[in-house]
């Protein structure tokens, strides 16, 4: 059983041997202990011995809330390297911040003029916060338009990420509050949603999108047939493997107008693979959602559902260069036939979600889906070469 020891105050030669007797005493009583470092102010050379030689006997050592000052000692002697440091988060307040988007998973603050601040529902653990932050990152190194991140912070008891996005807003607010500038952000909004695609993330330590989507299978043992995981498996399997990014989640609260260029946020699900996973995802909330949902459109998107439909529409003729409706018809029938993989899945993607709402996600993909699947890998095959 893991337990938690607190270092308190400062460790150094006249008491590391008390601190070290504490120590093994705890772990021979807990088997495994994590060290907390919250009220730690300093410590030397003495007590890095010790903390070395617990991490020898339990094979690794992970210490918490670390402050930026004993983190530089762990550095400098390269103690870093030989155990998992984690530094302290600092508190951030949002009160009487302005909110300037909400989405599934959060909400976006302006806490300055150079900064924003996406802070994640209770239920979000720090471990996934951490990971968005390193995907981030990744992906504005391989070029992608995307707000620089910084600190992972803590508001009040939940958690959030500071991004460097100086006088930004999200690009809904533009479609809503300046209607007569609708097509330039229109294009510029389809643009990005094709440049994200003409970014290569493979082998750049990001999963792949089928590989994602491969791994909720097993998940659903008690929603599915064992026949019907099977065709599930085979039709991700058969969708063609490519190189580019996936970002999973592109609408207009996750694009933000920094001047006169657009910047993607929430990089929770980036990942790489075939567009389709994009495309279809995106086709839902601007489609879909303002259909069978209408009640959620502004409180997702921040436009009404007239707006959503009509910048999917954009996108269409953006991303495969024709204005040709019948074209664009052709190929929202089997994007929109893709949205309902994603629904097979949701069992599996949002744990939270009702099991009724489940049911019914289940029984559309047994419906819908699974007889058109054949179809659909046939129409991807034409659409996207």
């Amino acid at each position: 059983m893991n337990h938690i020891f607190k270092l308190v105050g400062r460790v150094n030669s006249a008491n590391a041997d008390k601190l070290g007797e504490t120590l093994f005493a705890e772990y021979k009583k807990y088997g495994e202990l994590t060290l907390d470092a919250d009220e730690l102010e300093y410590i030397s050379s003495a007590g890095l011995r010790v903390l070395l030689k617990l991490r020898k006997e339990q094979g690794s050592l992970e210490i918490i809330n670390v402050s930026s000052d004993v983190k530089d000692i762990f550095d400098t002697t390269g103690f870093s390297d030989l155990m998992t440091i984690k530094k302290k988060l600092r508190q951030v307040s949002v009160e009487n911040c302005e909110l300037i988007g909400r989405g599934g998973n959060g909400s976006v603050y302006r806490i300055s003029d150079d900064d924003i601040i996406k802070v994640y529902t209770s239920k979000t653990p720090v471990e996934s916060i951490e990971k968005e932050r390193e995907l981030a990152r990744s992906a504005f190194v391989a070029g992608v338009p995307t707000a620089i991140p910084y600190d992972v912070v803590k508001v009040g008891e939940n958690y959030g990420i500071i991004f460097e996005m100086i006088k930004a807003d999200v690009i809904a607010r533009k479609f809503m509050n300046a209607p007569e500038h609708f097509d330039e952000y229109a294009e510029k909004y389809a643009a990005l949603f094709k440049q994200i695609h003409g970014v290569k993330l493979a082998g750049k330590g990001l999963p792949s999108t089928s590989q994602i989507y491969l791994s909720y299978l097993d998940q659903l043992g008690d929603w599915y047939s064992e026949e019907e995981l099977k065709r599930l498996r085979w039709f991700i399997q058969q969708i063609p493997e490519k190189e580019t990014m996936v970002h999973g989640d592109f609408h207009t609260n996750n694009v933000m107008v920094q001047g006169d260029e657009l910047l993607i946020i929430d990089m929770a699900e980036i990942s790489y693979g075939n567009p389709i996973f994009d495309l279809a995802s995106s086709y839902f909330v601007h489609m879909v959602t303002p259909r069978q949902y209408p009640d959620r459109v502004m409180r997702y998107l921040n436009v009404t559902p007239e707006v959503a439909m009509k910048l999917w529409n954009v996108i269409m003729e953006h991303y495969f260069a024709t204005k040709n409706q019948e074209t664009i018809s052709e190929y929202n029938k089997i994007i929109e036939g893709f949205s309902l993989l994603k629904a097979a899945l949701i069992p599996a993607i949002w744990l939270n979600m009702p099991d009724e709402h489940k049911k019914n996600a289940v029984e559309a993909a047994q419906k819908y889906f699974f007889p058109q699947m054949e179809v659909l890998l046939e129409g991807l095959n034409k659409m996207i070469k």
